[in-house]
């Protein structure tokens, strides 16, 4: 899995409820030994740590984690789109873990993700599995990467990947799929830095086995 070790120790920076949820869902994983959390901070799940000092890797959300992760010389796991000096991993998101699908796909015609915390668009309705269903989207990048984006009605996120021969999707709870997409990211980190896409085959296992549940159909 992680760097050719069969077990890893990964400390949690507290950075929002993403990395909460992402730590809780690591702690449930076969080959992770160990989840601890790097204080300050109070957790009744996790032991808390002074320092990262015998953490393989940190894990963080949002735009402070690279910086609240530098002093610690440990690299980072992030959601964040492109990658940041100490970040070993970065695109653990829905947006990431779409474009990952899509980068299985020989010929993808349609990229797209609906997810509660997005914006609403205006350049074209995509069509997601229910109960997403039929909603506007925009054109955009992730990545450098193109992507269709758009706000999800309910709490649902749904990730589609439509190639030449067939459409792959994930739907879930929103908060659950953002959760699960940064902790996935683990399965990405090689010693190499880059984006959960460019390992996608190990990082969609990694999520399926943490929750999600991908769909085919022709």
């Amino acid at each position: 899995m992680v760097a050719d070790r069969a077990f890893v120790r990964i400390g949690v920076l507290v950075t929002g409820d993403i990395a909460v949820r992402a730590a809780h869902s690591l702690s449930a994983h076969p080959e992770v030994e160990e989840v601890v959390v790097v204080g300050p901070a109070r957790s009744k799940s996790f032991e808390v740590v002074d320092s990262a000092r015998g953490c393989d890797y940190l894990i963080g959300s949002g735009d402070e984690a690279p910086a609240r992760a530098l002093p610690h010389e440990v690299p980072l796991l992030w959601d964040g789109e492109t990658g940041e000096t100490g970040v070993a991993v970065w695109g653990a998101s829905p947006e990431g873990l779409t474009l990952a699908l899509a980068s299985r796909e020989s010929d993808p015609r349609l990229i797209a993700l609906a997810h509660p915390s997005m914006t609403g668009g205006k350049d074209h309705r995509a069509r997601f599995p229910d109960p997403v269903g039929r909603i506007d989207v925009a054109d955009s990048t992730y990545g450098g990467h193109r992507i269709a984006l758009g706000r999800s009605p309910n709490e649902f996120a749904a990730c589609l990947a439509i190639g030449a021969d067939r459409r792959v999707t994930i739907i879930d709870d929103g908060l659950f799929m953002s959760g699960v997409a940064l902790a996935a990211s683990v399965a990405a980190a090689n010693g190499e830095p880059g984006p959960v896409w460019d390992a996608a085959l190990p990082f969609l296992m990694t999520a399926t086995e943490l929750g999600l549940v991908m769909a085919e159909n022709d």
